[in-house]
């Protein structure tokens, strides 16, 4: 065989593989360590220096006509989330921007000011970053925060019989996805896929109180309950009754024909919270969070079989996997 033809066997594009496939196969061989949490954990004394990174951009992320301030605020938000997805304290995040020679000054400031805003929110800064000339906009944040190593959730920790736990509601970005790419509402449904909450405050609150384990819903509950599975072994047992859903998801389901569960829970963009606490802890932590007013519900458990959800008459296995990029999703 010559060399032209063996290439021509292994190669495959990244648009058959998906994120995740990319990342066990390729990326993932490069690294020393286990870094599969939210973010890199570097010992330092006795702290750990969390740092972590994440990527916005047209066509990708950010649709055409956002506001460049909600550009930023969702550049800052997501990169703050896996700071959170530790329980972390943020300290400041390193920003690059590409962009074209075209771009106003304004366009570009109104992006920091979003950006400075956001992270000033939450006791964090600015503290550099690079500008270069590109074909089309692309921000990137790289993010540095601490713990202490004692205090520090990290997703690996999640252990069988620990009982699973989600902040917030489910669907709502993902059904402002859907509004944008249907024509309906535009501007809000640009809103709700990007302004979104990091929950920093909700995180060190929640580790205080007892969680054990902890991740953020990025890419779904189902692509969390999936990587979850992948690195501990364990799967989950969820009920769907008992999994907040945003009341926009039943109009995403008019507007898209895709079934709820699939929106509210296969989508990913929530950035909510997903934690464990032990079992025997379920009374006084439930007490604690709702006198804390701190919206926690209690979905399921982990246990040593596949992931499967109670859909209300039966078990059922949950197929999804999450939102990955390079793949295309239905809206």
């Amino acid at each position: 065989m010559t060399l032209k033809k063996r290439r021509a066997v292994a190669l495959t594009k990244l648009s058959e593989m998906g994120e995740r496939d990319i990342i066990n196969s390729v990326i993932d061989k490069y690294l020393k360590e286990d870094y599969r949490n939210d973010c890199a954990a570097i010992p330092m004394g006795r702290d750990y220096i969390l740092i972590s990174s994440d990527i916005a951009s047209y066509g990708t992320n950010i649709p055409p006509e956002t506001p460049p301030e909600l550009i930023g605020r969702f550049v800052s938000a997501i990169n703050l989330s896996d700071i959170a997805a530790m329980s972390g304290h943020p300290v400041g995040m390193i920003t690059s921007i590409s962009c074209s020679p075209d771009t106003d000054d304004s366009f570009l400031d109104s992006v920091m000011s979003g950006i400075d805003r956001t992270l000033r929110e939450y006791n964090s800064e600015i503290l550099g970053g690079d500008t270069k000339e590109g074909h089309d906009f692309l921000v990137s944040g790289t993010i540095l925060g601490r713990k202490e190593k004692s205090k520090t959730l990290f997703r690996k920790d999640m252990k069988k019989d620990q009982v699973l736990c989600i902040t917030g509601k489910l669907g709502r970005p993902a059904a402002g996805s859907i509004f944008y790419y249907h024509g309906y509402m535009v501007t809000k449904g640009i809103e709700m896929l990007l302004g979104i909450t990091p929950r920093i405050n909700e995180a060190l609150i929640l580790q205080e109180l007892g969680a054990k384990a902890m991740t953020d819903l990025s890419d779904g509950l189902f692509g969390s309950l999936y990587q979850i599975k992948q690195q501990t072994g364990f799967g989950a047992r969820i009920v769907k009754n008992d999994i907040p859903v945003d009341p926009s998801v039943n109009k995403a389901r008019e507007i898209s024909g895709i079934d709820e569960t699939d929106i509210a829970m296969n989508y990913g963009g929530d950035y909510e919270l997903l934690f464990t606490i032990e079992n025997s802890d379920y009374g006084d932590f439930k007490a604690a969070v709702e006198s804390e007013k701190i919206p926690v519900s209690f979905i399921g458990e982990l246990w040593t079989g596949e992931n499967i959800i109670f859909d209300g008459t039966s078990w059922i296995p949950i197929k999804g996997k999450g939102y990955e990029h390079f793949r295309k999703i239905r809206v």
